[in-house]
């Protein structure tokens, strides 16, 4: 258990659950343009919170949704709206190798340590047969960020070089008008 698992399956992520709203609608646009011409099937998001981007991928393809969180408190919400979630961290997934055609984190690897990121990258590189997807915050240099009243609970970096054994086929800026928080993304094939 890392420091930061202990934060996000406390009470801060609840209340972040809480007053946190995406309205999938806002991001299928964005989803389509990036997964429209990829053979993608099975697809897994970790750290999965309510749900949102999966019922947003949810609109625009049949795919096998799947979705991990280590907030028990979002995966219940994410099961009431019928999606297939279970209670899971980035360390830990609890899926045999090559499970997914696709995995995915939006806002989940700029949680993550610099030591601990190695070990998160290699686990989401395990369960994808093939495609690995991450929106994340962006800095040319890794540098730690203070976020509601915490230190070392965010990290903006170059995550394209954090997946040294992939191949980047797809990198891209994602604002408000796409449905996110001015993140970048990078599509990897393995």
């Amino acid at each position: 258990m890392t420091k930061q698992l202990d934060v996000w399956q406390s009470q801060f992520g609840v209340d972040w659950t809480d007053r946190t709203e995406v309205k999938p609608d806002s991001r299928v646009g964005a989803f389509r343009d990036i997964l429209s011409h990829l053979p993608v099937k099975s697809i897994l998001e970790v750290g999965c919170n309510t749900g949102y981007n999966l019922i947003a991928l949810s609109r625009i393809g049949n795919y096998k949704l799947v979705g991990i969180d280590p907030q028990i408190y979002a995966t219940k919400q994410a099961m009431e709206c019928g999606l297939e979630c279970s209670v899971a961290d980035c360390f830990n997934l609890p899926y045999l190798n090559a499970s997914f055609d696709l995995v995915f984190t939006v806002g989940v690897l700029m949680h993550v340590t610099p030591v601990d990121m190695p070990r998160a990258v290699k686990e989401l590189c395990r369960v994808s047969n093939r495609y690995v997807l991450v929106i994340e915050y962006f800095s040319p240099g890794e540098i730690s960020l203070p976020w509601h009243g915490h230190t070392d609970l965010l990290w903006k970096r170059d995550y394209g070089k954090s997946f040294a054994d992939s191949t980047c086929i797809e990198e891209g800026f994602l604002g408000r008008n796409r449905g996110f928080d001015n993140c970048t993304y990078w599509l990897f094939e393995r």
